[in-house]
């Protein structure tokens, strides 16, 4: 009988670690078909800000500024540290953001970025993965296109390290790459606006 009750646990037990794995879904935009224009550029530089829609209550700000896209996620996207921050060459975020879910709910983004690396327009593309925290939105870790599983290494940074333990304002976004570091600033939201 035990034997029996300890077998009945066991061939349960995979079925209930399998409905608590956290799950993706993928939002698509496209800033002249599905994202709503809220700022109008400058006819200069300044590209403009759209909305689009995201996953959750979660939406997706994009605006593009001398070539160089800011993206942010959540209920204030244009309000967080993932806006803030972009790579110092030009670059273009690009379509879709991948959404982990845990429970059903987001919890980080997954954004795909396309970044020029010298003057002749040779690009490489890089993952960002970012925290979602009630309002606020954070990049947690980078990872290079070229790095190997690339995609699923993001998603394995994004469930280890987009947890509650990681302090948007105070903690430090890392980076896996085999070619360097891009252009961009690794440093906290509190550093990055000079506090």
């Amino acid at each position: 009988m035990r034997t029996a009750l300890w077998l009945s646990s066991f061939c349960l037990w995979p079925i209930a670690a399998l409905a608590a794995e956290n799950t993706s879904v993928y939002t698509p935009f496209d800033l002249d078909r599905s994202c709503l224009r809220v700022q109008q550029g400058d006819g200069m530089t300044f590209a403009g800000t759209w909305k689009c829609a995201g996953f959750g209550g979660n939406d997706i700000a994009v605006s593009i500024d001398d070539e160089r896209s800011h993206v942010g996620f959540g209920p204030k996207p244009t309000e967080t540290c993932a806006y803030a921050k972009t790579f110092s060459r030009f670059n273009t975020a690009l379509s879709p953001v991948e959404w982990r879910l845990r429970d059903g709910k987001p919890f980080a983004a997954i954004e795909r970025w396309r970044v020029v690396t010298d003057d002749e327009g040779s690009t490489v593309t890089w993952l960002v993965i970012s925290k979602i925290e009630g309002t606020e939105a954070c990049p947690v870790h980078y990872i290079a296109g070229s790095y190997p599983n690339a995609n699923e290494h993001a998603r394995e940074a994004a469930d280890a390290l987009a947890s509650e333990d990681y302090d948007c304002e105070h903690d430090t976004p890392t980076v896996d790459s085999r070619v360097g570091a891009e252009g961009i600033a690794f440093v906290s939201c509190a550093e990055a606006k000079g506090e």
